[in-house]
């Protein structure tokens, strides 16, 4: 038998190995150093991105407004005597610059909500002193004491904690039993006395 002959190797091509190598080496060599450079220009693309929707994005309105408006404001307690009250009004207004002084509109103080005589007061304007609590009531002031009596006067300063009123600037009283007119006013021992002073006048109705 014969065996058969097996074809020779091919010559390698040592030129042609050593360029492909070179130029492999070359492509490593730029990936090495090209690599760095593009995440590094990527980077800073995304902080130009950032920086950008930072710049873009409102901004919160910071208010150097003081005053404070508050919509139907309610500020209830109890006097001394153990009666309640609330005064309510259509705004009430705050002012920083001022701490516990708080202005009302269209204020209604109601005093014994829950006695079969409550006290409405009323008026255009009024402000409370929180500190000392004295609600003080302005224009066109109206009071009805529950049994009968209706008051007008322009001004008067009641004491939250006793329930005390004061007025200066004239009063109109009419009632059941008459009328009263002076130019001021003291309310004491739970509205059950009234002191008028001031060119004082009466008119008392026929029973």
């Amino acid at each position: 038998m014969t065996e058969a002959a097996h074809p020779l190797s091919a010559p390698i091509d040592r030129d042609a190995a050593f360029a492909r190598w070179r130029r492999r080496e070359r492509l490593i060599r730029g990936l090495r150093m090209g690599l760095p450079a593009a995440m590094g220009v990527i980077a800073l693309v995304l902080v130009g991105m950032v920086a950008a929707s930072t710049l873009k994005a409102p901004k919160p309105v910071k208010s150097d407004d003081p005053v404070i408006r508050m919509v139907g404001a309610r500020f209830q307690g109890r006097l001394e005597d153990g009666r309640s009250f609330l005064i309510g009004a259509e705004q009430a207004v705050r002012d920083e610059r001022a701490p516990g002084q708080v202005a009302l509109r269209e204020p209604i103080m109601v005093v014994g909500a829950e006695t079969p005589m409550p006290r409405r007061i009323m008026a255009r304007e009024g402000s409370y002193d929180e500190k000392t609590q004295l609600l003080r009531l302005t224009g066109d002031v109206r009071i009805d004491d529950g049994a009968g009596n209706r008051v007008a006067t322009n001004d008067t300063i009641i004491d939250t904690r006793t329930g005390q009123a004061v007025g200066q600037r004239g009063i109109e009283s009419d009632g059941p039993v008459g009328r009263v007119a002076a130019d001021s006013y003291t309310v004491k021992d739970k509205g059950d006395r009234v002191e008028f002073r001031g060119r004082v006048r009466t008119r008392v109705n026929p029973e």
